[in-house]
C-alpha cells in the first residue's frame, strides 16, 4: 500500500488552495523567480506560519545576513522570534587552504552541500528555507556536477523530517532546469512591468510530484503585512443551486422594451457613447434588486465615489439604517493598480462571502487596460459569465463606444457572448440632442424591435415613444461618429 500524502499549509490560504492543500510534507519544493519577485517573503511568511502551529523553523542564508532578513521582516510587520537564523558562508571556512588534486569548486561545493545538510539535520527543523541556491551554482563546473550535488542533498535530507524550500533567482547563465529535476516541488514567480502602473506579479506550479495542483498562471500581490494569491477561475468547480429570482428594472416601459426581467444568472451588455446614461440605467436595475432585498456588487473603473453618489446611489444607501446590513457594495477599482486575477477575485469576494445576486461592472473598456497585453478579453470574461451564471448570479456589463456596433472590435465583441444587449444613443430632432434606447438581443425570449426615447429626469429613468422614422439615419450617424 501506497503511504498516504500529507500536506503542509504554507501559511497564504489562497496559495494552498492552487497547491491543492499545501506543499507536501518532507519533500524539497523549489521557488524560483528573478530578483524582487518575492521569493524571501513568501519563505518568510511559511516559516512564520510553522512558528505559529508549533513546527521547530530554519532559515539558512547563504546570501543576506540576518539584519537584512530582520529588517525584510519588520518592513511587513513580521517577528522572526522563535526561528532560527543560520549564515553560511559559500566559500567555507576553508577557502584559503592548500589545493589537493581535486579542482577547488569540487572540495568546496561538497563542503557546502555538507554543512547544508549537517545544519539542517542537527537543527530537527520541521520547515527549512535555503536562501539562495544562486550561491551553491556558482561554485560548480558544470551542470552535471550540481545536479548531483542537489540529488545528494536530496538523499541527505531525508534521513530527518523536514519539508524543505530553496530559493533560486534565476541569474546563472545558460539555465539547464537540473534544479527543477532535482527536486519534488517547483513554483515559479514572474514580475511583469506595464508601461504605467503598478507591476503585475504572477506565479504558477510547475510541478508537484507526486500531488495534484492547479495549473495555470495566478496573480499574486505582496502587501504590507501579506501575501495574497488570486486563484485563477475555473468556473466549472462553482455552483450554486438555490432558487434565485429574475431582475426587474422597476421601470414597466423598460421590462416591456427588453421583454421581461433580466433572467437571474443572465449577462447583459449596456452599449452605448459616452454621457449617454449607461451607468444610470445600470443603476437602476441596482436599486430595483436592492429595494427587493438582494445584494448588489457595483464595480466602477472610471468614477470614483464621490462623483457616483448620484440620487439612486443615495437612496440604495437610505433605504436601510444603521444596523441593518447594506446591501449595496460600491468598489472603486483603479484600473492602473490591479491585476485581471485580483479584479476577478473582488468579484468571488462580493458573490460568495456576501451573495450578491446582481453585480455590475461600469466600464468594461478601462477594463480592457488591465488585460490588453494578454489579449485574452473574451476567454476571461466568458469564463466569469459562466462562473457568475453557475452561482446564479445576474451581471451587467457597461462598455462606452462611439461608432455603430462593430463585434470585430472590442468592447462591442464581448456582446457575442453575453445573453442581452442594450443599445443607448444620441440623435438630433429639431436641432435638440435626444436619447434613444433598444433592445438588440434576449437570449432568454423575445424583445421589442422599436426604438425608443430614452429621457433622464429628476424622477427616474422613463422610456418615452417611438423614434420618429423622419429622424435620419444620417443624422443619428453623424453624432455617433
Amino acid at each position: 500500500m501506497h503511504a498516504e500524502i500529507e500536506r503542509i499549509p504554507t501559511g497564504i490560504p489562497e496559495l494552498d488552495a492552487v497547491l491543492r492543500g499545501g506543499l507536501i510534507r518532507q519533500r524539497v519544493h523549489l521557488i524560483e523567480g528573478r530578483p524582487g519577485t518575492g521569493k524571501t517573503t513568501l519563505g518568510l511568511r511559511y516559516l512564520i506560519h510553522g512558528k505559529s502551529v508549533g513546527d521547530r523553523c530554519l532559515y539558512l542564508t547563504l546570501s543576506e545576513s540576518r539584519e537584512e532578513l530582520l529588517a525584510t521582516a519588520n518592513s511587513h510587520g513580521w517577528s522572526l522570534e522563535g526561528i532560527e537564523i543560520e549564515e553560511i558562508s559559500p566559500m567555507g571556512e576553508n577557502a584559503a587552504s592548500p589545493q589537493t588534486i581535486l579542482l577547488p569548486t569540487d572540495s568546496e561545493l561538497s563542503a557546502l552541500v555538507g554543512t547544508i545538510a549537517d545544519k539542517i539535520i542537527a537543527s530537527g527543523a520541521d520547515r527549512v528555507v535555503i536562501d539562495s541556491m544562486v550561491e551553491v551554482r556558482l561554485l560548480a563546473r558544470d551542470s552535471a556536477h550540481y545536479r548531483r550535488q542537489i540529488i545528494d542533498l536530496r538523499q541527505r535530507l531525508a534521513e530527518c523530517e523536514s519539508t524543505v524550500v530553496l530559493l533560486d533567482d534565476l541569474t546563472s547563465d545558460g539555465r539547464e532546469f537540473e534544479l527543477q529535476s532535482a527536486v519534488h516541488g517547483v513554483l515559479t514567480l514572474e514580475q511583469l512591468e506595464r508601461s504605467f502602473g503598478a507591476t503585475r506579479r504572477r506565479l504558477r506550479v510547475v510541478k508537484l510530484r507526486g500531488g495534484d495542483f492547479q495549473s495555470g498562471w495566478h496573480d499574486y500581490a505582496i502587501k504590507k503585512n501579506e501575501i495574497l494569491v488570486f486563484p485563477s477561475l475555473i468556473a466549472q468547480e462553482h455552483h450554486r443551486d438555490d432558487a434565485a429570482s429574475d431582475i426587474l428594472s422597476s421601470v414597466e416601459s423598460l421590462d416591456r422594451l427588453l421583454g421581461g426581467p433580466l433572467a437571474a444568472g443572465s449577462s447583459t451588455m449596456l452599449l452605448g457613447p459616452s454621457g449617454v446614461g449607461k451607468s444610470t440605467l445600470a443603476l437602476q436595475y441596482a436599486l430595483a434588486s436592492v429595494r427587493s432585498g438582494q445584494h448588489v456588487g457595483y464595480f466602477t473603473f472610471d468614477e470614483s465615489e464621490t462623483t457616483l453618489r448620484s440620487r439612486m446611489v443615495e437612496h440604495m444607501q437610505e433605504d436601510h439604517a444603521d444596523g441593518e446590513e447594506r446591501l449595496f457594495h460600491l468598489r472603486r477599482i483603479n484600473p492602473s493598480r490591479i491585476s485581471p486575477g485580483e479584479f476577478i477575485w473582488n468579484v468571488r469576494r462580493i458573490v460568495e462571502d456576501v451573495g450578491a445576486r446582481l453585480i455590475i461592472i461600469d466600464c468594461i473598456n478601462s477594463y480592457l487596460d488591465v488585460i490588453r497585453e494578454e489579449k485574452s478579453l473574451l476567454l476571461q470574461m466568458n469564463e466569469l459569465f459562466s462562473y457568475l451564471s453557475n452561482m446564479r448570479v445576474t451581471s451587467i456589463i457597461v462598455g462606452a463606444h462611439s461608432a455603430r456596433l462593430d463585434t470585430s472590435k472590442e468592447p462591442d465583441a464581448l456582446s457575442i457572448i453575453t445573453d442581452n444587449i442594450i443599445s443607448l444613443r444620441y440623435y438630433e430632432h429639431d436641432n435638440v440632442v435626444c436619447k434613444a434606447i433598444c433592445a438588440l438581443k434576449r437570449r432568454q425570449g423575445r424583445h421589442e424591435h422599436e426604438v425608443r426615447e430614452f429621457h433622464l429626469t429628476d424622477a427616474g429613468i422613463e422610456i418615452g415613444a417611438k423614434v420618429g422614422v423622419s429622424i435620419g439615419e444620417s443624422k443619428v450617424a453623424s453624432l455617433e461618429a
